[in-house]
């Protein structure tokens, strides 16, 4: 078994591939369609975009930095790469206090209301 997945490896690759631009047009064209339909729906949708996009320009270009350590040069890791992963992190935990503090507050003000 694994001679055959070790030589059809470039075969699997492409599979995924593929599959995954299958769905990435699968959803964005349900969406797009949605959001035709609907325009309450595509208010949502564009400020929820647009909410993540400001989190991720905020987060590359205000907190990401492209230090790189001396560590790190023997993985061939540029500035660039190091601003990027700075980005994915710094957004990840800024997007993880948005979502923890709305589920805290959402029970809060159910528990308050009644």
């Amino acid at each position: 078994m694994g001679e055959f997945i070790g030589n059809n490896l470039d075969i699997f690759y492409w599979l995924t591939v593929i599959m995954l631009a299958v769905a990435t047009f699968v959803i964005v064209s349900f969406s797009v369609k949605n959001m035709i339909t609907n325009s309450k729906s595509a208010k949502k949708t564009l400020l929820t975009g647009g909410g993540l996009i400001i989190v991720l320009l905020l987060s590359y270009f205000g907190l990401a930095s492209d230090e790189v350590l001396v560590s790190y040069q023997k993985y061939n890791i540029s500035s660039s790469t190091s601003n990027m992963v700075g980005m994915g992190l710094w957004s990840f935990y800024i997007l993880a206090v948005i979502a923890v503090s709305s589920i805290v507050i959402t029970e809060l003000s159910k528990k308050f209301s009644k």
